[in-house]
């Protein structure tokens, strides 16, 4: 950044009116412009909008009713079908067909041509099926011409019913009276060869468990399970009896149990007699005492006869056991037998059966058939348009009185809306205002130069500078005006920010490494190894070396740019010099939509930059140790700018711009 050091620094002279305030001027004009966009739309929308109001044309109505009524017993059983019915002739009052007839039958008869959608458009037909009623209406500018229509209305349709009452379609009930008859026929005959067929096979119901045949082989087979069961019980006991006595256990009848313990008990009181006799008396005496000798056989022949009936009743056991067993073999076997016959029975019923089914849906088709060609004939004759008997209860008549349009009540709604669109219109001027203004209001400093590579043009908003008083003291001579400071543009934060949110990979680059302290000299030697941990720090090794801090999103930038590049490859591998990188910029003032993009160069985020830098209090002699080299005298042109005079050491000061939007 070069400035012709000749020149001192002139600080910004007021203009020649100051006594002017330009802010409360444009401010009165601009509340004036306010008040003529608010009273010139207000005016505009109400005036318009009655001139339409006022300039429409009265609208009259004429109307007729037709009354609908039917027969006692269909009132009483087919109202829903009645109200179809109406409803089905309000729909076909305004179908095309008819209103092509009384387009014919008002030109044939009144000598009136109108179209067929100029009388859709006048025409209504309100139904209301509580009363039965249709109410005829026509709507138009001419009261004179209502009346006729509607008569021809009501008059076209009349005959259009009375002519569509007449066809006779007596050919289409024969043929389905004689269809109906056919399929009767074969529904007796079905039935018939149904019976017979269930007859002679012995079916007596659709269901399986209910015919005889299934029920007996379901029944066969629960019988065998059960003298199965009893055939395994047996085999069971007899083995249970056989191993008992193998083990030398006694075995008894039951039926032989009351006997054999009876003839125990007795052997036993006699046992406790000679048991007490042989406690009281001798060995010698008992012997010869004829009593007790008795007692001691009658003792031993009990235990005989025990031991027999023990014997017998265990042989007679084992007879009856070995009887049932072989009884239940011989029933399980005449059982299987008789499954497999009645299996066999069961299957050839089973084949009929499904035979039956078969027969059985045909005969269930022919039957829906039959119902629903009564149900069509039914339907056919309570279905008919032409039963309702149609009467006019109310005839048009020409209207007196005008129904439309309300001009109080649009007049009041159009006053409304002018209201509420003026306000609308004023907010959007406001706005539009707004922002022109808050975009041509850039901030300039007017600064000492020369006319270089970079020529900016002079805006409105840069002043001239003005001489002051020639001191007495100094010689005669007239004083020499310098030459006129040109104006360099002075970037604020929100403009930097849109710039670097717009610009591609190539731009953030460049206006993130100026705005973070590159010089520009210093632009076209960066290389990618001047660059450290993930780009995230930038060292300048020159007569001013420093190492930089790298945002995140100019990183970002910069490691997408280097991967397309090698190593000792600068990053400007499409930039040959400082003019290009202007136009560069100024590509990016014009996609960024800013007021006067031509006015944006490396000078001027140069200068942003250092003006940061030096608002903050920073010293302008360390401004180089953040920003690289910087010629004196153009540092001197930052004097200035700290308005508080505070100085700070570059540690208390914020050394990153803030090109990039957060939050």
């Amino acid at each position: 950044m070069s400035f012709d050091n000749s020149v001192d620094y002139m600080p910004n002279q007021p203009f020649s009116n100051a006594g002017i305030d330009p802010s409360d001027s444009q401010h009165k004009i601009f509340q004036k412009l306010k008040w003529q966009v608010l009273i010139g739309t207000f005016l505009l929308i109400l005036i318009t909008a009655n001139a339409v109001i006022w300039s429409q044309s009265p609208i009259y109505q004429s109307q007729a009713i037709l009354h609908f009524s039917y027969a006692s017993q269909t009132e009483q059983e087919f109202s829903e079908l009645a109200q179809r019915q109406i409803i089905l002739h309000q729909q076909r009052m305004k179908s095309n067909n008819v209103l092509s007839l009384v387009a014919e039958e008002l030109e044939q008869s009144q000598m009136l041509i109108i179209n067929v959608q100029t009388l859709f458009d006048a025409l209504a037909a309100e139904v209301n099926l509580t009363g039965r009623i249709i109410t005829l209406k026509a709507n138009g500018s001419d009261p004179q011409i209502l009346k006729p229509i509607i008569d021809a209305w009501i008059k076209v349709y009349l005959q259009l019913f009375a002519s569509e009452t007449q066809i006779n379609n007596t050919d289409d009930l024969l043929v389905a009276d004689q269809q109906l008859q056919l399929l009767e026929l074969k529904i007796n005959d079905q039935e018939q060869q149904l019976k017979f067929f269930a007859s002679e096979n012995n079916i007596t119901s659709l269901e399986r468990d209910e015919n005889r045949v299934l029920s007996q082989t379901k029944n066969l087979g629960a019988n065998l399970d059960q003298a199965l069961a009893e055939q395994a019980q047996t085999q069971a006991l007899l083995d249970s009896l056989v191993e008992s006595i193998n083990n030398g256990q006694v075995i008894i009848r039951p039926a032989d149990k009351a006997q054999i313990d009876a003839t125990k008990l007795s052997l036993q009181e006699v046992n406790v007699n000679l048991s007490a006799l042989s406690e009281k008396y001798t060995q010698a005496y008992l012997e010869r005492d004829p009593a007790i000798v008795a007692q001691q056989q009658k003792s031993q022949q009990l235990h005989i006869l025990l031991e027999e009936q023990i014997q017998i009743s265990q042989a007679d056991y084992l007879l009856d056991v070995k009887r049932e067993l072989s009884a239940a073999k011989s029933k399980v076997e005449q059982m299987n037998t008789q499954l497999i016959e009645q299996n066999k029975l069961a299957q050839v019923f089973s084949q009929n059966l499904e035979q039956y089914k078969r027969l059985d849906d045909e005969l269930k088709a022919l039957q829906t058939q039959a119902q629903t060609l009564k149900n069509q004939q039914v339907a056919q004759e309570v279905s008919k348009p032409f039963d309702a008997k149609i009467s006019l209860l109310e005839p048009a008549f020409i209207p007196d009185f005008a129904i439309g349009p309300d001009y109080s009540l649009n007049s009041l709604i159009s006053l409304i809306a002018a209201v509420i669109v003026a306000v609308l219109a004023l907010l959007l001027f406001s706005f539009i205002f707004n922002q022109k203004v808050s975009a041509t209001s850039t901030h300039f400093v007017v600064i000492p130069g020369q006319a270089g590579a970079n020529n900016y043009s002079n805006i409105g908003h840069a002043q001239n500078g003005q001489l002051p008083a020639p001191d007495p003291r100094l010689s005669s001579e007239p004083a020499k005006l310098p030459p006129v400071p040109q104006a360099i543009r002075l970037l604020s934060i929100d403009e930097c920010q849109l710039l670097f949110s717009v610009a591609n990979n190539q731009g953030k680059a460049l206006i993130g490494l100026v705005l973070s302290g590159v010089n520009i000299d210093e632009l076209l030697v960066i290389e990618k190894a001047n660059f450290s941990q993930q780009y995230l720090f930038l060292q300048i090794d020159n007569q001013f070396s420093r190492s930089i801090s790298i945002q995140k999103e100019l990183a970002e930038a910069l490691q997408v740019i280097f991967n397309k590049v090698t190593d000792g490859q600068t990053i400007w591998s499409n930039m040959q010099s400082h003019e290009d990188f202007v136009q560069l910029l100024v590509n990016i003032g014009h996609d960024a939509q800013m007021a006067f993009p031509e006015q944006i160069s490396l000078d001027v985020l140069r200068h942003t930059y250092l003006t940061y830098l030096a608002s903050q209090g920073a010293r302008l002699n360390d401004i180089e140790q953040v920003a690289g080299y910087t010629s004196p005298s153009d540092l001197a042109l930052y004097r200035n700018v700290n308005q508080q005079g505070k100085l700070l050491d570059l540690e208390q000061i914020q050394t990153q711009y803030a090109f990039v939007v957060t939050g």
